[in-house]
């Protein structure tokens, strides 16, 4: 099992590359103290636009340690205090989720989400299908990942992730995967164990 603490940010107008400029530090900040930090653009679906900035932890203890040790960071203080003389996006979170299923090995380059929305009595039925998507995803080279809230608004929200080496490969298993009978039979299960709501494609910045 993982944990992750995500930050969602929507620059205004003409402040993409302010934002992304600031993120960009606060993440270098972060793994200075224990973080598995990345930062993605979300360049497809809902929330397209934004900058999504996740931090990786191992336990819950190792989050909340980093997340004090980077808190007194003078830098990152410094960064927070040029946030609120000249805001430059909306911030949402951070807010905290676990992966119940397929920990990331590493930082992907591009990465999928399709966000279920589901009661929690249908993980068992979810986690008993994560080993068919492993096998077939798998043969193309994906990672596959279940995610579920632990500190949000939202508490039935089921995060299927898919781990892409680039654009091009998720292009090239997106073609695959809408003509396989295996992978849609996976699909049509999977909606009855809860509602696709959004997706989304994230780059790494």
């Amino acid at each position: 099992m993982s944990f992750v603490s995500i930050r969602e940010v929507t620059p205004h107008a003409g402040k993409e590359s302010v934002v992304k400029e600031r993120m960009q530090e606060i993440s270098a900040v972060m793994e200075k103290h224990g973080s598995k930090s990345g930062l993605y653009s979300v360049v497809a679906g809902d929330g397209a636009g934004r900058f999504d900035l996740q931090n990786w932890y191992p336990t819950l203890k190792a989050a909340v340690a980093s997340f004090q040790a980077y808190g007194s960071d003078p830098a990152y203080q410094a960064l927070m205090k040029n946030r609120a003389a000249d805001p430059a996006g909306e911030i949402e979170g951070p807010w905290i989720g676990r992966m119940i299923h397929g920990a990331p090995k590493g930082i992907k380059p591009v990465i999928m989400h399709r966000d279920y929305h589901a009661p929690r009595s249908a993980l068992p039925g979810i986690l008993k299908l994560a080993p068919t998507v492993d096998e077939l995803m798998a043969s193309v080279d994906v990672e596959v990942g279940i995610g579920v809230p632990m500190v949000k608004g939202d508490h039935e929200m089921v995060r299927l992730v898919y781990r892409f080496n680039s654009m091009d490969h998720w292009g090239e298993v997106a073609d695959q995967m809408i003509t396989d009978d295996r992978f849609m039979a996976l699909v049509d299960a999977g909606h009855k164990l809860g509602t696709l709501k959004s997706s989304r494609i994230l780059v790494a910045v």
